[in-house]
């Protein structure tokens, strides 16, 4: 066997060197992206495929430094050159053509981040209530992704029919106006990174025959993720070759809610015909016997579901530990027994880190008292956010100075060149702090830039502005020029060059102004360097995802299970599993009831060692059951409160509307204060936590 592929197992190593298209079904914890990896790896050192000619996609920059990583480890200088997400992968590739190929991608173009998006929506719309706005939004980067046309009609898909009907009202309202005012400003949001060039292939044949000619084969991590604009965008990308290694497990689709496509994964074989039988990674390296056992169990309840089976790789022998179940009467109760079980732990294991402990929820509010009880014992934890903080424009102009300057290229033969794809951070680097420059000039710049195809910055010298317009411009790149200096001379992490990137342009004073901008500040720089090399972490900027937790200090961590996917733990407790709350009523109504499931399966599937569940009797003063799901866990399997009556099981797919409640999931009926209640909160559009939790 090949150096490049030692250690492997059989049908990693099968799906490494099998000719594409090929779908690699990977279950939790076989091993996927090293899989991957090692495949791309196995194409340049086996088969002379140039780095250039591979691109590989994944979902979150984390997941793309890791590649990157994985992949310098053997091949140094020549490891595949495009490695990112569908969003940056596109981004670069728009920035490469922009303006000669892509009318709707001009040159220097800006990419909008989420809170400007969000402020178009309700500037065009007059919503001044911001979660009001933030869903309207949503709805409209939906719909755009489903290529829903202004005058179209929405898909009766999951991820729309969520909305209430006034919401998807209101996006479809504002969509034509909406995608109307991003091209007059010449901007792009985050769909159009998506959207813009799948719609110039579909539109120029020629144009869709050069792109896909750029790759000889696409690799796609979490290929059951993608949802219809990534699809569409690939089988495009992959029309002149069909040439698509796909990785991804059926099980653990889990975000139909934001659009995500189960059918893309199942029907591989038939959008890409040559395709062979899909390749099973059924090894499991993470977790227990048992743990894999309850977790087969819950996969096998699916009827939808590609099977597969996963094994452990441990010794035979070596089940693990049975899985803990408790009920307990109340929240509160919940909250004591997080704080009994993290508890034991530290004495079984006094050096057990707490940050290998996660206590996972399927609904935030399930949190809030185990968080309260941690705090009260003095256990360190932290709340991890399902959502990126907005970065303040103070720090997104420290990373623009940081991204201008390692836009710069300099050297005896060609003299000074600035890449074109750092327009938008020059032009925020002219901002902040601020300078003598006028909207006007930044136009004349623009202008010239665009007839000579050239950067912002390059065309300073020769662009038909002011003198003491040049020089503010002028006085911006010699800043630029001493930030790279000092970067290349100290060889820096990602830290420090944000660091010095806020010293030399005068915002480090800005950054300690306040108490939340110097914890914004702190927390990027926390997380900078997790992403890779300087330059990954400028690629990744570039798009505003940062999707990187800080290190922080050593405490359990609290997370909802779709925040929780893509990472494990040594010991993971589940809380909140009651009928109502998982599976959500929302999702019963809605006939999402398989994808509750799935994300159940992705719960179990993040413990290494131990896992342990738990249900409330009596949540919020409403009378709870044990959520379904725990039936579906063989009893043997199962130690503690393990309830007598087996909740309702199997797949309920339909409404459940007009049906009579089972005994498992029947509720008292609220009062007429409650629901007066309710009706004034919904009115007032405050969210209120219902009483039924």
């Amino acid at each position: 066997m090949s150096d490049h592929l030692e250690g492997l197992n059989e049908s990693q190593r099968a799906a490494a060197i099998a000719p594409a298209p090929q779908l690699v079904l990977a279950g939790a914890g076989s091993g996927k992206t090293e899989t991957l990896a090692r495949r791309a790896i196995d194409l340049i050192l086996q088969r002379d495929e140039p780095p250039e000619r591979l691109l590989c996609i994944t979902f979150t920059n984390r997941a793309a430094a890791e590649m990157r990583a994985r992949m310098a480890m053997k091949l140094g200088p020549r490891a595949p050159h495009w490695v990112g997400t569908f969003h940056a992968c596109m981004a670069r590739l728009l920035t490469e053509d922009a303006g000669a190929a892509v009318e709707a991608a001009p040159r220097g173009f800006t990419i909008l981040d989420p809170p400007r998006s969000r402020a178009l929506v309700g500037q065009l719309t007059g919503i001044k209530d911001v979660k009001e706005m933030a869903m309207v939004q949503e709805a409209v980067s939906l719909l755009r992704n489903y290529g829903v046309k202004p005058k179209g009609r929405p898909p009766k898909t999951p991820a729309l029919t969520r909305f209430e009907g006034e919401v998807l009202d209101q996006a479809m309202t504002v969509l034509p106006a909406y995608i109307a005012e991003l091209r007059r400003q010449r901007v792009l949001d985050f769909d159009d990174l998506l959207v813009v060039p799948a719609e110039a292939m579909e539109q120029d044949p020629a144009l869709a025959a050069r792109w896909s000619a750029r790759w000889s084969e696409i690799l796609v991590d979490e290929y059951q993720d993608t949802n219809a604009a990534q699809h569409r965008l690939l089988r495009l990308l992959a029309s002149g070759h069909g040439r698509v290694f796909a990785v991804g497990d059926d099980c653990q689709s889990i975000y139909g809610w934001r659009g995500a496509e189960i059918a893309h994964i199942r029907r591989f074989g038939q959008d890409f015909p040559k395709a062979r039988q899909a390749i099973k990674l059924e090894t499991n390296y993470r977790s227990t016997r048992t743990i894999l056992a309850a977790a087969n169990a819950i996969a096998a309840k699916d009827p939808e579901a590609m099977r597969k089976t996963l094994h452990s790789a441990a010794p035979l022998g070596v089940a693990g530990a049975a899985i803990a179940l408790y009920g307990v009467e109340t929240a509160e109760e919940e909250g004591r027994a997080v704080i009994s079980w993290i508890r034991g732990l530290r004495q079984q294991s006094p050096d057990q880190p707490l940050r290998e402990c996660a206590v996972l929820v399927r609904a935030g509010f399930v949190s809030e008292p185990i968080m309260d009880a941690l705090r009260e014992a003095g256990v360190p934890a932290q709340m991890v956010s399902d959502r990126e903080a907005d970065l303040p424009r103070e720090v997104l102009a420290v990373i623009a100075w940081l991204r201008l300057s390692l836009s710069r290229d300099a050297d005896m033969d060609h003299g000074e060149r600035w890449d074109a794809a750092a327009d938008d951070a020059f032009r925020r680097a002219c901002v902040l702090p601020r300078r003598p420059v006028t909207g006007q000039a930044f136009a004349r710049l623009r202008q010239h830039a665009t007839e000579g195809e050239i950067a912002f910055a390059d065309a300073v010298p020769t662009a038909p502005i002011s003198e003491p317009e040049r020089k503010a411009f002028a006085a911006v790149l010699d800043v630029a020029r001493l930030i790279q200096e000092r970067i290349m001379a100290r060889r820096t992490k990602s830290s420090e060059a944000l660091q010095i990137a806020a010293d030399l342009s005068g915002l480090a004073d800005a950054l300690s102004d306040s108490a939340p901008l110097r914890r914004s500040w702190q927390a990027l720089l926390g997380r900078a360097d997790r992403l890779g090399s300087v330059h990954d972490f400028a690629e990744a900027s570039a798009l505003g995802a940062l999707d990187v937790e800080p290190e922080g200090p050593d405490s359990i961590q609290v997370m909802t299970l779709h925040r929780a996917k893509g990472l494990e733990f040594d010991h993971v407790f589940m809380a909140g599993l009651e009928e109502g709350i998982f599976p959500s009523r929302k999702a019963e109504q809605q006939g999402t009831l398989p994808e509750e499931r799935r994300l159940f399966y992705v719960g179990l599937t993040r413990a290494r060692y131990t896992l342990r569940l738990s249900y409330v009797h009596r949540r919020r003063q409403w009378k709870s059951n044990p959520s379904r799901f725990i039936a579906e866990i063989p009893r043997n399997l199962l130690t503690g409160s393990v309830p007598a009556a087996k909740a309702e099981t199997g797949d309920k797919t339909k409404s459940a509307a007009g049906r009579k409640p089972s005994a498992a999931t029947a509720r008292k009926l609220p009062s007429e204060a409650d629901t007066a209640r309710m009706v004034a909160a919904f009115k007032s559009r405050k969210r209120v936590p219902s009483s039924r939790g």
